[in-house]
């Protein structure tokens, strides 16, 4: 139990520094959004170019972990629309932001940091690229095609479709992930000036996120139905790995870490820019407290998830 505090704690401890920090006015809120864009912009794609670049193509791109975490998010997703649309009766936004909620983990803040304390930062980094894949290519895209897509939008699928296409194009995430894979295909060098620089961004990936994070909890509140937006909090943390592990018992053919790392990511919490997507909808109270709920029900999920891997086959 010990050693999953401490792979845990030091994960938490930095994100209630961050949300410290501005409470406490040590540093203003408002450099939270510079210092995120650092990160999803720079050290993130730096961190993912590092660690598929010099790796062997069969190893950056893994079938079965991209079958099983696309299927198991698939799932979630449609979960979140039978509760939403058959259930509560919401309306399509709802739905399709209720629905990303299950389905979508903070992969790049909280679900990378994890996961490298255990596999190890290279590894982590390529099945953190395979998840912005899935994320990207299969959630994003259901959001926003249901919510642009209503009666008083006046938008086609065309336009709609067309808007994602432009927003995945410039995903600095994405550009580096297919820059590296052409790296890893054709062995290309990498001059050693720009792996040094590259390096050194790295290291500021994770404990920069982490801090983003508890920076932008502050000034969140719980606001709204609270048992609606309890169940989607919580309900992330256990319907997206259950859905994993469904996917896996459906599935056969991949490594035991392959299983526990997608399961690990999928217990992470909703990732926090879904509140920014709701602000654009005029739902960010009730989508930023599916956050707080969320990111701190996550460390018991996480916790559990390890726990397991720890009891079955050892880290």
């Amino acid at each position: 139990m010990l050693d999953i505090i401490n792979i845990t704690a030091p994960i938490f401890i930095i994100i209630a520094l961050g949300y410290l920090t501005v409470r406490l006015k040590v540093i203003d809120p408002r450099h939270a959004k510079g210092m995120g864009s650092l990160v999803l912009k720079i050290a993130l794609p730096a961190l993912v170019f590092n660690a598929i670049a010099d790796m062997p193509f069969e190893e950056v791109i893994r079938p079965y972990y991209l079958i099983i975490y696309g299927l198991g998010s698939l799932l979630a997703f449609v979960i979140g629309l039978i509760l939403t649309k058959l259930i509560w009766k919401q309306d399509n936004v709802s739905a399709a932001l209720n629905s990303t909620a299950l389905s979508f983990s903070n992969s790049a803040f909280i679900g990378y940091a994890v996961a490298a304390m255990v596999v190890g930062s290279s590894v982590a980094a390529s099945y953190l690229s395979m998840g912005v894949i899935i994320e990207n290519l299969l959630i994003l895209p259901m959001l926003f095609i249901m919510a642009e897509l209503n009666g008083n939008s006046g938008k086609s699928l065309a336009g709609v479709l067309l808007g994602i296409a432009k927003n995945f194009t410039r995903n600095p995430l994405i550009i580096s992930i297919v820059v590296s894979i052409v790296f890893s295909i054709f062995r290309l060098p990498i001059p050693s000036i720009v792996a040094g620089t590259i390096k050194m961004l790295t290291g500021a990936a994770a404990p920069v996120a982490l801090f983003v994070i508890g920076m932008s909890l502050y000034g969140l509140e719980l606001k709204g139905d609270l048992p609606k937006i309890t169940t989607i909090g919580l309900g992330k943390l256990i319907v997206h790995p259950l859905m994993i592990l469904l996917a896996i018992s459906m599935i056969s053919g991949g490594s035991l870490q392959d299983n526990y790392v997608a399961m690990l990511f999928a217990s992470a919490p909703v990732f926090s820019t879904i509140a920014i997507i709701g602000q654009h909808y005029g739902l960010v109270n009730r989508m930023s407290a599916i956050v707080i709920v969320s990111t701190i029900g996550s460390f018991f999920s996480m916790s559990a998830v390890l726990i397991y891997w720890k009891m079955t086959i050892g880290f």
